[in-house]
């Protein structure tokens, strides 16, 4: 007897087999930037706190002076969940040649990708307005007055500056003069720029040319194989850039996977309809601020 399960089984078989070689053929940057995590619960929560004074000149038999760390903020991640689905005919499914599988096995692999690639980017769109995203002090994530619980010690993660040579130095001395909760110097180490497709050809000279870029004397680039580059297609800013602390960024910039890819099935011999779709189960952020520094000029 013909019952649902067997329909269903070599269909699902060959979209699930499509979908997740496609997902994972593409170049997505979204495993590169985040630190991807699992979770088991509905939702995931950070906790940051100040640092720890200097150490003290410590007599022979004396105790060692103590030391409080006061707490700073706390940070939710909530898990959404992202599902998609299509109905076809028992028919299309009884007379298909697998072109048509295969071809909906890699548009549901590609747009499960294209969809976690551009929730990761929309953080960074989002960074000077902070209209969705925010850094764990409820602020935007590039911003020019972090402050800490108690409202002291101001920072500035967010410039105008138009990318070239001027404004990365800018920006690099900036990073590098970052602070603690505490007020104690926590310089970031920059060692990648972010930016749009509209300035690739820009980033290329600017971080990899011999020769100092944009003058006739035949100085040598500081930056040649200081920095790297990475050009998101997927950024919407055609003039905003990004310099960033990677191991920093890997302990801040945090993708939790609640529930990873699923490609699914459903069959009602009744109606004559199949349904092929897929479902993940994730959420995003950024606690501390201080792994990057952003600049619109614009």
């Amino acid at each position: 007897m013909i019952t649902t399960s067997s329909l269903s089984y070599a269909v699902d078989e060959v979209v699930s087999m499509v979908a997740f070689e496609t997902f994972y053929e593409e170049t997505f940057y979204m495993p590169f930037l985040y630190d991807v995590r699992t979770s088991s619960k509905r939702r995931e929560r950070g906790a940051s706190f100040g640092g720890l004074g200097e150490y003290e000149v410590k007599g022979e038999t004396a105790e060692p002076s103590e030391d409080e760390i006061a707490q700073q903020y706390e940070k939710d991640f909530v898990h959404v969940e992202y599902a998609k689905q299509v109905p076809m005919s028992r028919t299309i499914v009884d007379d298909e040649d697998w072109g048509v599988l295969a071809d909906l096995g890699q548009q549901l692999g590609y747009m499960a990708g294209y969809t976690m690639e551009k929730l990761a980017a929309a953080l960074f769109n989002d960074a000077f307005s902070g209209a969705t995203y925010k850094a764990e002090d409820a602020k935007s994530i590039c911003n020019d007055a972090h402050t800490n619980v108690d409202g002291g010690n101001s920072q500035d993660n967010s410039g105008t500056n138009t990318f070239g040579l001027s404004g990365l130095e800018t920006t690099r001395l900036a990073m590098r003069g970052f602070k603690n909760y505490r007020g104690d110097m926590a310089p970031a180490r920059p060692s990648l720029v972010l930016v749009p497709k509209d300035l690739e050809i820009t980033g290329f000279e600017l971080l990899k040319s011999v020769g100092k870029p944009d003058t006739a004397n035949n100085n040598l680039n500081f930056y040649n194989g200081m920095m790297d580059l990475m050009v998101w297609d997927f950024l919407t800013d055609t003039n905003a850039w990004f310099v960033i602390d990677p191991r920093r960024m890997k302990q801040n910039l945090i993708w939790f996977q609640r529930i990873a890819l699923e490609i699914f099935g459903d069959g009602n011999m009744f109606t004559g309809t199949k349904k092929i779709g897929g479902y993940f189960r994730a959420s995003h952020g950024c606690k501390h601020w201080a792994w990057l520094y952003g600049n619109n000029p614009s």
